[in-house]
């Protein structure tokens, strides 16, 4: 791994990108060239990217789809942003839209409308025939919102640290598919800070010391975090520049199909955030001011933006960034991201906080003349005077939780700045069958013609992790194109039977059931936290629970009771459905919830036996609620989706040497676990990203649980239950140094084990 100087000079550095950046271009250009030239399956009018769309519809497909479809383009009427239509044209469905995301969601609807069919980002259920079918009638949906954004920054962190090529050809495709026009582009990102720097002053060693392994760039690009020795000696060390290259070399191919599809990239803005002390030292002269603390981390200084060095390092930074990735027209970042406004005035530490919003963006329209700031709506953020002293009309602000906190009606729609309505769902990607669908589907149209919506311009799918509850993802998709309120129980009848392949009344049962319970959460009339109400397994173990993580709910989001019938409804599905992928994915789910609902009832009786000092019921209830566990870990076997084994080794994959794969083996195990050595603590964000994934079950928290519930009687007498939050400090840091393999392939088969745990469970009930 290369830790020492690098050699290249700026001059020559530069030479290098820009001759990478051409030779990216040129590609892109025969692309563009090639989509020119016009076939007989897409007449005059196809879109200028109509190969690239026809590309992407085949690779969604898994087929050719030459002589199948046609594409056209379409032009708008009056009040829509974007539009699309699905028509019939000699036996052939014909996909127009307005562009090529909106080509892309024609394509989609007809998938799901006309042909019955489901992608999903746990699996899909294509089963078309030769003659694709075609709508009786033409199709048009439209939608008003010029902004559709997807990624809150975290998904970097959470989701997508250490996929390769093949998954984000796949999420891209997606995205499109969903109607997505804006999402950010982290990946590579980083190489902007290492250019940046070495020209201040640093040396190219001290920049990579600073940057942050992949896993934690997110809070990086936050201002929360830096690069850090993490404590745990061999597992130390900079992020490598071959590691930065080949990161940087991904995301300008990620860059490039998006935009190839139509989506805009959504690039991070400088808000002066500068490598520490380091940098303060270089620039005595300059007002930096250190910037505290994020949960034991070191927060970055602040380079204050009113500073007559700040436009030099912000052009400098830009001009890096165009020659990676090219510009874009949107950009995002915070400057005081999670800063209270009590802490705030020390930050600050004297500057002005209006001026230094304005100097941001007058940074940023100098280097990219007309560029929109995109500001997360987000705790106290973005302040009033931030909002007065820039220009409102090169700004639109993403409120990432309208659904919950509905922070846009506290500052009546953000004091009339362009905003979007955004969703966060899921915190950390903590598993959970769990969403609002009732929000996104019913009070999102509403607040789409309320005079109260002032500048309401879009949409934010800001969802802190990924690739779980579909069905959440499936309808946020959908209310772009749908301008009023959708009936639940149907629509989502309909999903299932996409999803499945037919009708069944099991399926409907069960999706009924998962209607009222899972899926039915509101902000208001429910417990407190974030997200669902997280599996006991992944606690530190105690007998008065409430959450897994410190930021979790504290009692049940639904009825378990009416919950538990789900798992035999789905396990009756008519034999001809229980092959997809689709379906396997959605019992193994099943499966693994009822289990964990189930372990919080056990606990339950575990505590009122403890209470009761009843040696033989603490035995008995130990005992089935390890068993509990050990059921879920052996569903989650038989699905490769629940595995820890592929994170692993994806995150290894990306090393050059043994000392990299361990550094990044080490942040891929910590960032579910302890998060990191510097927030070890019973008050951190230990467990923050719990997963429900096997490998973790009985690798981490069973461990865990056995040890506690070991000691636990002898401390009947007292009382006073074992405590043990050093141990599991001790524990957790430990493991995240273990380089053990985990399985990547799945083991059995999920209906053979999820039918003989269901018969087990139905024999023991709670």
């Amino acid at each position: 791994m290369t830790t020492g100087t690098d050699t290249m000079h700026s001059i020559s550095r530069r030479s290098f990108l820009a001759g990478t950046m051409a030779t990216a271009l040129l590609g892109a250009g025969a692309a563009r060239a090639a989509s020119a030239q016009a076939d007989v399956l897409t007449a005059a009018g196809v879109p200028a990217d109509g190969p690239l769309v026809r590309a992407a519809i085949a690779r969604l497909l898994g087929r050719d789809v030459d002589g199948l479809i046609g594409l056209r383009q379409l032009a708008p009427q009056a009040g829509e942003a974007d539009a699309f239509e699905v028509r019939e044209f000699e036996g052939r469905p014909i996909f127009a839209g307005t562009s090529a995301v909106a080509t892309l969601s024609a394509f989609h609807w007809w998938l799901k409308y006309v042909a019955g069919q489901h992608l999903s980002a746990n699996g899909d259920r294509i089963a078309l025939p030769a003659t694709l079918p075609t709508p009786a009638a033409t199709i048009r949906q439209s939608t008003e919102l010029t902004e559709r954004y997807a990624y809150n920054f975290t998904v970097f962190g959470y989701t997508t640290p250490f996929w390769g090529w093949s998954e984000w050809e796949r999420e891209i495709d997606l995205l499109a598919a969903a109607g997505t026009n804006r999402a950010l582009a982290l990946i590579g990102q980083e190489m902007v800070w290492y250019e940046t720097f070495q020209d201040f002053g640093m040396t190219e060693l001290q920049v990579r010391q600073w940057i942050s392994q992949p896993a934690m760039q997110p809070w990086q690009w936050y201002g929360e975090t830096t690069g850090y020795d993490d404590g745990a000696s061999s597992f130390s060390g900079p992020v490598s520049l071959a590691l930065l290259e080949k990161r940087a070399e991904l995301g300008l191919r990620i860059v490039g199909r998006m935009r190839e599809l139509g989506i805009t990239p959504v690039f991070p803005a400088f808000a002066g955030h500068v490598p520490d002390q380091v940098f303060a030292d270089l620039h005595p002269d300059t007002h930096i001011p250190a910037q505290g603390d994020y949960s034991g981390h070191p927060r970055p200084y602040w380079l204050d933006t009113t500073e007559a060095l700040y436009p030099e390092v912000a052009q400098r930074f830009y001009e890096a960034q165009a020659d990676r990735f090219g510009t874009t027209t949107h950009y995002s970042n915070d400057l005081f991201h999670e800063v209270g406004t009590d802490d705030l005035p020390a930050m600050l530490d004297g500057a002005d906080l209006g001026e230094a919003a304005k100097a941001v963006q007058d940074e940023l329209e100098k280097a990219v003349p007309g560029a929109i700031w995109l500001m997360q709506g987000w705790q106290d953020n973005p302040q009033l005077d931030v909002l007065n002293a820039v220009d409102e009309n090169r700004v639109v602000v993403l409120d990432l939780d309208s659904d919950d906190s509905r922070k846009w009606e506290a500052t009546e729609a953000y004091w009339g700045v362009p905003w979007c309505w955004g969703t966060i769902q899921n915190f950390g990607g903590r598993l959970g069958m769990f969403g609002n669908l009732t929000e996104p589907g019913r009070t999102f149209p509403a607040v789409r013609t309320s005079p109260e919506r002032k500048r309401l311009v879009g949409s934010a799918m800001a969802l802190e992790g990924t690739h779980h509850n579909p069905v959440v993802a499936d309808l946020l998709s959908e209310m772009t194109w749908r301008r009023g309120a959708v009936d639940l129980e149907p629509w989502i009848l309909g999903y299932a039977r996409r999803r499945y392949g037919a009708d069944d009344p099991h399926a409907t049962a069960a999706w009924r059931i998962l209607l009222r319970t899972a899926y039915s959460f509101a902000a208001t009339g429910h417990s407190e936290g974030e997200g669902p109400f997280e599996t006991p397994f992944a606690a530190w173990p105690t007998l008065n629970l409430t959450s897994a993580s410190n930021f979790g709910p504290d009692n049940w989001r639904y009825d378990p009771a009416e919950f538990a019938p789900v798992l035999g409804e789905i396990l009756a599905v008519a034999p001809a459905l229980r092959t997809s992928a689709t379906y396997r994915y959605d019992l193994v789910d099943v499966t693994r919830q009822v289990l964990a609902n189930r372990g919080r009832l056990l606990l339950d009786q575990l505590r009122e036996a403890y209470e009761a000092r009843d040696r033989a019921g603490v035995s008995r209830h130990s005992q089935r609620f390890l068993r509990a566990l050990d059921l879920s870990s052996e569903i989650l076997a038989t699905d490769r989706n629940w595995l820890l084994g592929p994170w692993l080794e994806q995150a290894k994959s990306w090393g050059a040497d043994a000392e990299e794969r361990g550094i990044l083996e080490w942040h891929a195990r910590s960032i579910l676990t302890i998060w990191t050595s510097k927030t070890l603590g019973a008050t951190g964000l230990h467990d923050y990203a719990n997963r429900d994934w096997h490998g973790l079950l009985g690798g981490y928290y069973r461990p865990r649980w056995q040890k506690f519930l070991d000691a636990l009687p002898g401390t009947i007498t007292s009382g006073n239950e074992p405590s043990l939050d050093d141990e599991w400090d001790r524990f957790g840091l430990a493991w995240t140094q273990q380089t053990e393999a985990h399985a990547t392939e799945p083991v059995g088969d999920p209906y053979t084990v999820a039918s003989r745990i269901a018969t087990e469970l139905a024999g023991d009930p709670v």
